[in-house]
């Protein structure tokens, strides 16, 4: 009986074994991907899209056709919402439609405009996000003036870089004639005041320069800026 029980352990200490040795060699011969946490996986992509002007306030208006700044910005910024959203971010929008946000019975056109900045800033500072994207249209009283630029606050490496990488986006997606480069912005603005998140700028284009005011009013135009602000800021995520 002793010597059967011995063998039997024998046996299975034999089977164990050679179990042991045959998944040894299966792990060895084949080549299993490591399983590995990408960036994109770990990394909570978050960014905050701010469509500028809306409601009472227009922004620019175009001394040609009459199109205003604010419908832009906002099909501009609801299509890079489009395109980010695609690649797996989180997207937060400051405004949804054509309103501003402000004290019900407010009169005065800037006081609404200031308050409506004071509940963006409030969505930006509170989004979590690692980036804000402002976008708007630039107008002057000349009317040579054309081309994108992004700027950027002061004293915020990570907003100069963003507006680095989104303006060569710009150059090489739209317009590789654009000789801009992103700029430091100095005016007090709310958003860019006492900045808790990198916040860049985007003027899109002049609308007081008659050749691109007629690019800027085209859908073909407004998703090509979409697509290079999107593109700058995927830059800047694997930056």
């Amino acid at each position: 009986m002793i010597l059967i029980l011995k063998k039997e352990k024998i046996i299975i200490a034999t089977v164990i074994l050679i179990a042991i040795v045959l998944t040894a060699y299966i792990f060895k011969v084949i080549d299993f991907p490591a399983i590995k946490a990408t960036n994109n996986e770990v990394k909570n992509k978050i960014v905050v899209l701010d469509a500028g002007h809306g409601g009472e306030d227009p922004g620019a208006v175009s001394d040609f056709s009459g199109i205003r700044e604010k419908e832009i910005n906002l099909y501009i910024a609801q299509k890079v919402k489009e395109l980010l959203k695609a690649e797996n971010f989180t997207v937060i929008m400051t405004r949804e439609d054509d309103t501003l946000k402000y004290t019900e019975g407010t009169k005065k056109v800037t006081e609404k405009r200031r308050q409506d900045l004071i509940n963006r800033k409030k969505i930006m500072d509170e989004s979590g996000a690692e980036l804000v994207v402002s976008i708007h249209l630039n107008k002057f009283p000349q009317e040579q003036y054309y081309g994108a630029q992004v700027f950027y606050p002061p004293n915020s490496p990570e907003s100069k870089t963003a507006a680095e990488l989104i303006q060569k986006s710009l150059k090489e997606i739209v317009d590789p004639e654009n000789k801009r480069v992103a700029m430091l912005k100095k005016a007090e603005i709310i958003i860019l005041k006492n900045l808790k998140t990198p916040t860049v700028i985007v003027e899109c284009g002049f609308l007081s320069n008659p050749q691109e005011e007629k690019k800027l009013a085209t859908v073909e135009y407004q998703d090509k800026l979409a697509l290079a602000i999107k593109e700058g800021i995927m830059k800047y995520y694997e930056n």
